[in-house]
């Protein structure tokens, strides 16, 4: 039985080192951090200034793929068929933007943190293209790959039982797989 205060990680098969004990609490500044990141992400285009949202208006975040064309590589195409219809992008965009809102919340109050730590890393692997095409900002690439290295570990320890609302979930229910199915019965939901 685990302490409530510490995570357990199994490394079978490591030259003799089977477990690493690592206090909960500690994953808590990466949740804040990684969930904080989403939030404003979504915040700033859903919320704060929806015309970032609205195809035909000068701040569109679709506009922002122009600066990606000209290192675009294998994407080349993509990029030109959202840029051609941008009625067709504009939904994804904004679901987008909506799943980095709730991703966001969900991991800063470390309620289905593994689930929406996995939305995360799902949304970090569909930023990727931006993270090291852009022009505008020369640093994306470094904060994809954060979130996405934040997200995973997340997916793997949770929200640690610590200063988070799994905590209640985890009483409550116990420890819980996505689903009783083989795999699925591994990954725990808090």
């Amino acid at each position: 039985m685990l302490n409530q205060n510490m995570t357990e990680v199994d490394l079978k098969g490591l030259e003799g080192q089977t477990k690493i004990m690592t206090p909960t609490l500690y994953t808590w500044f990466l949740r804040f951090a990684v969930g904080y990141d989403y939030f404003d992400g979504g915040l700033r285009k859903a919320v704060l200034a929806p015309q970032k949202l609205a195809v035909g208006t000068s701040t569109f975040v679709l506009n922002k793929l122009v600066s990606f064309l000209p290192h675009a590589g294998f994407f080349k195409g993509f990029l030109l068929f959202a840029l051609e219809h941008p009625g067709f992008a504009a939904p994804f965009i904004t679901f987008f933007s909506f799943v980095e809102l709730i991703a966001g919340i969900l991991l800063i109050l470390g309620l289905l943190t593994r689930l929406a730590a996995f939305g995360g890393a799902m949304m970090a692997i569909g930023f990727q293209p931006a993270f090291w095409l852009g022009a505008t900002c020369e640093d994306e690439w470094q904060i994809g790959i954060l979130l996405f290295a934040g997200s995973i570990t997340l997916m793997m320890v949770g929200a640690g039982r610590a200063m988070g609302l799994d905590y209640f979930l985890y009483k409550k229910f116990g420890d819980r797989g996505i689903a009783n199915v083989p795999i699925l019965n591994l990954i725990k939901l808090w």
